[in-house]
């Protein structure tokens, strides 16, 4: 640990990722992200490390000065030539000593300016962010107390985005910062100079968004359907020798899985979360007989891979339930929890107008960007 960094403020951003990323209310899996920063140094959660059980191994420690050159360089034009460089910079920011890799979220933290700064991606939330309405619901809910960023590349182009209106908003409110940045398709961000404040922030904000919405609990679970061990096993070893495939149902899952309209929400994508965790589309079928199913799976798990470079993560049974792929269990499991996520947010989103996909440019964006498959690959690590 840095000794520029006390031992207090590390307890205090440890206690806070622990606080929010163990709460499947505002993170999932490797989602989000934390960092206190001081005028010379950023601490900030690692790339797909879990804030949940993150360790102070977990952090990178970054110069805010080669930070703030970052926010003034004028990369490549070209998206791929941009965001090899501006990645490069990043990485060339850590503090000697420093191995881990910082978020790619990093520049946003540093962009703003008090000490503490939590990002996540919460349903309640999303539920707003990814509607059809979300703009201009925000603006009504929050008064003149928030920024809607759109939807932008993820990175470099975030960060700038967020970098010009912040300087807007500052330039037209005598200096001062709302207190939320609401990111479309994305999530949240709150700051504050002590643990207080952010806790205040998050609580003003879930009691706004749960006084508008009628049903914000999370999918219920229960065993009326069910497939075999024998299909699982089968599915899961498409992913890989130690492949795992889960099997999961309830009623709000069933009912969704019957409706034309419902089907098609889930074979589209929400958010960068959901992509890289479950896959941005799913496969889907009619409830037939398993061995049936597994002759049409077994095809097109091959198919969706040659079309897209990369694997399936989730199975549509209409009417019965999803099935969740992983090459190990903890990414079967993520790949679970993120449809779950999805099934809720568009629930959500229906307050707001309904939801608001990503946009298939944007997808093709994720699906490729050598950020988000690091992620991936960290999820089925473990």
């Amino acid at each position: 640990m840095s000794e520029n960094v006390s031992v207090e403020n590390m307890k205090e951003l440890i206690s806070l990722s622990h606080k929010y990323g163990a709460d499947p209310d505002y993170i999932l899996a490797g989602g989000g992200n934390t960092s206190w920063k001081s005028e010379d140094i950023m601490v900030v959660k690692g790339s797909g490390a879990e804030l949940g059980s993150i360790t102070a191994e977990g952090f990178v420690f970054l110069d805010m000065d080669k930070l703030r050159v970052i926010r003034t360089t004028m990369y490549p034009r070209n998206r791929e030539e941009r965001e090899e460089r501006a990645l490069e910079d990043l990485m060339n920011s850590r503090l000697p000593g420093q191995n881990g890799r910082p978020s790619v979220e990093s520049l946003l933290h540093a962009i703003i300016p008090d000490n503490y700064v939590v990002h996540t991606h919460p349903a309640l939330v999303n539920g707003l962010t990814c509607s059809k309405n979300g703009k201009e619901m925000a603006i009504k809910l929050f008064s003149d107390n928030c920024i809607w960023i759109p939807l932008v590349d993820p990175g470099y182009i975030l960060a700038k985005t967020v970098d010009d209106e912040m300087f807007k908003w500052t330039d037209s409110h005598d200096g001062k910062l709302p207190d939320y940045i609401f990111l479309a398709n994305h999530g949240v961000f709150l700051w504050g100079n002590d643990s207080q404040t952010i806790d205040k922030k998050y609580r003003d904000l879930f009691s706004i968004l749960k006084s508008v919405c009628s049903n914000t609990d999370a999918v219920k679970l229960d065993t009326e359907e069910s497939v075999s061990d024998n299909f699982l096993k089968k599915t899961g070893h498409l992913a890989g020798s130690n492949g795992v495939a889960l099997f999961t149902t309830g009623n709000e899952i069933r009912s969704v899985l019957e409706s034309g309209e419902s089907i098609i929400n889930l074979q589209q994508s929400l958010s960068p979360d959901h992509i890289v965790y479950m896959g941005h589309t799913p496969l889907v079928y009619e409830n037939l007989p398993e061995d049936q199913l597994l002759s049409s799976i077994e095809k097109d798990y091959r198919d969706f891979t040659k079309k897209w470079g990369k694997e399936p993560k989730s199975i549509l049974i209409l009417g019965k339930g999803f099935v969740s792929m992983g090459s190990s269990k903890k990414g079967a499991e993520t790949a679970r929890l993120l449809m779950l996520d999805a099934i809720r947010v568009i629930r959500i989103t229906d307050t707001f107008g309904g939801p608001e996909f990503m946009s298939v440019e944007k997808v093709s964006f994720i699906n490729t960007w050598e950020v988000e498959k690091y992620r991936a690959k960290l999820s089925e690590n473990g």
